[in-house]
């Protein structure tokens, strides 16, 4: 059994996600798990989940929208965090922060208070942490000071790995552990049939905190071609600093009988496997978690080709990839797609069995293998 702190941000993004997905996958395993977050995540949290949640401050002081990573902390809003962690970190095996901005500066911390006494430092790059942050004239070079302070340091994609080690100048690559999807949760609204709907008119679905590097103004664009050509309807789910653009786009284009807005979803699977296509526009992505759930549950992706996602969605068989500058391709792919039912269905079978090799327990175990080995060598060092 470890005793293990996992430090995250509560916004509706990928890494709190898998933090605490993670978190409450260890504490399953029968691990001691200390969740630390600056506000409750995604603004609730199952107390029956088994992790020791702390929570910082009961309120949002910053009146940041709930899909807004808030990284530029205040000195009193790291002290506080700080603090909280302190008072049991000595008492930790592992100390693990999902995204390195802010919590690796709060592990560096914790590092320099305690010495040797400081439980392994595990640090997860996740994706804006490194492309944005990590390029910062400021930020960039005192998070590369940080980051040398770790013990271990993972990520969640080849590509990732690779653009870490050159915009970080790390000595060594972070090791790959792929993000992870829940398939009990995430999985086709009628398991085994892999088919494109003739009852209704398609659904394309866009998931995301609708941040400008998720480009969903080239999102709407993208679907109001699609609209010219075939009747058709877009769900959006979730919600961000964005979404008032996109509304005004659809509002302007007379548009709104065709896009439904479903906002922040605690739980996003059952209605995205009532969709159809899953449409991603981001500008850079790790890894892209949505694609994932969206293919578990027997989704076709079609995405730029950018980042981690190829190493997610397989090009001509999970789904399609265009090329960022060249958003037609887009629609076409998603055009191709809707007109032939045969290849939709065995692109969509397809999907929901390369999802399989991304099941949440695989994660988790992948993690908790990585603690022990790295607990193991230090043991070994010490003696």
């Amino acid at each position: 059994m470890l005793r293990i702190g996992i430090m995250c941000h509560s916004s509706f993004g990928g890494s709190a996600r898998i933090a605490t997905e993670l978190a409450m996958g260890l504490a399953k395993r029968g691990h001691i798990v200390h969740l630390f977050a600056r506000t409750l995540p995604f603004g609730y949290w199952d107390a029956s989940s088994g992790v020791n949640l702390h929570i910082i401050t009961s309120h949002n002081e910053n009146n940041l929208h709930p899909a807004e990573l808030h990284v530029d902390w205040q000195d009193k809003e790291f002290e506080a965090y700080l603090s909280e962690v302190m008072k049991i970190a000595a008492s930790l095996d592992i100390l693990h922060f999902q995204y390195a901005v802010p919590f690796a500066y709060v592990a560096d911390e914790v590092k320099r208070r305690l010495g040797k006494a400081s439980p392994l430092l595990v640090g997860t790059l996740h994706g804006t942490d490194v492309s944005i942050h990590g390029r910062d004239p400021i930020r960039g070079p005192q998070l590369i000071r940080a980051l040398q302070n770790a013990d271990v340091l993972t990520t969640v994609s080849i590509s990732h790995s690779n653009l870490s080690t050159e915009i970080l100048r790390l000595a060594t690559p972070p090791q790959v552990i792929p993000n992870f999807v829940d398939l009990e949760k995430f999985h086709p609204k009628d398991v085994g049939a892999f088919r494109l709907s003739v009852q209704r008119r398609p659904r394309i679905a866009h998931v995301s905190n609708f941040r400008a590097v998720k480009q969903p103004e080239v999102m709407a664009n993208v679907f109001s071609k699609i609209r010219e050509k075939i009747d058709s309807e877009l769900w959006l789910i979730g919600d961000g600093p964005e979404m008032d653009k996109v509304k005004n786009f659809f509002q302007q284009n007379d548009m709104d009988g065709d896009v439904s807005y479903w906002d922040i979803q605690h739980e996003v699977a059952g209605l995205l496997a009532q969709t159809d296509i899953l449409l991603v526009t981001s500008q850079m992505e790790s890894f892209c978690l949505a694609a994932l759930e969206a293919m578990a549950c027997g989704v076709p992706v079609v995405a730029s080709r950018v980042g981690g996602l190829p190493e997610v969605v397989l090009d001509g068989k999970t789904g399609l990839l265009f090329d960022l500058d060249q958003p037609d391709q887009a629609v076409q792919s998603v055009l191709d797609l809707l007109s032939d039912s045969e290849r939709y269905n065995q692109m969509s079978e397809s999907a929901f069995q390369h999802a399989r090799n991304f099941d949440r327990l695989k994660g988790v175990q992948a993690y908790e293998e990585l603690y022990l080995r790295h607990i193991s060598s230090e043991a070994k060092i010490a003696a």
